[in-house]
């Protein structure tokens, strides 16, 4: 009996000169039960707006979406060898430009808002030139972005049949 109680005293006597304590313990695992619901708000909140980077999302969301931009600016970054030209003001993208490859209209609903609602769309025709012009509503790009009051447009360039580029751009307090 002896015995035993001097191993046990022996092990406490180790717990405690290494700092450990019961309620350590249970601190730890609070602490690790908190950074893991750290970490998936962080996922959530990292979400992007479209169903890849885009618009209204950060440089950050970018970048893990489309590697290092090859060329930037103050403010203008070129992802993907120059598929993507994005304006950021305050890290948000506020403008991305996607130019035509090979007269085909790109692909731009994957970098649209998800919940996207289409308010109006005309055309304008000059000489051999379209454009497009699409109003849209997002509340995510809002809440985003919230001086954009959700609302960007997409401007389609046509040559004839043969597209040229297409603009997206939700700039806040652009002036016309």
């Amino acid at each position: 009996m002896k015995k035993q109680l001097a191993v046990v005293l022996a092990i406490l006597t180790l717990f405690v000169s290494a700092g450990c304590s019961p309620a350590d313990t249970q601190d730890a695992n609070k602490a690790q039960t908190t950074q893991e619901q750290q970490v998936d708000k962080g996922k959530a909140e990292k979400a992007t707006i479209g169903e890849v980077a885009g618009l209204g999302d950060t440089a950050q969301d970018w970048e893990a979406e489309f590697g290092h931009p090859y060329a930037q600016g103050d403010t203008l970054k070129v992802y993907k060898g120059g598929l993507y030209e994005v304006v950021f003001e305050n890290d948000r993208a506020v403008t991305i430009t996607l130019p035509a490859k090979d007269g085909k209209e790109p692909a731009t609903d994957m970098l649209l808002p998800r919940d996207g609602k289409k308010q109006s769309e005309n055309s304008q025709q000059t000489g051999g030139m379209t454009m497009i012009v699409e109003k849209w509503h997002s509340d995510m790009l809002e809440k985003a972005i919230p001086d954009t009051k959700g609302t960007y447009t997409v401007m389609k360039n046509k040559n004839g049949k043969e597209y040229d580029s297409i603009i997206v751009d939700c700039t806040p307090n652009l002036k016309k």
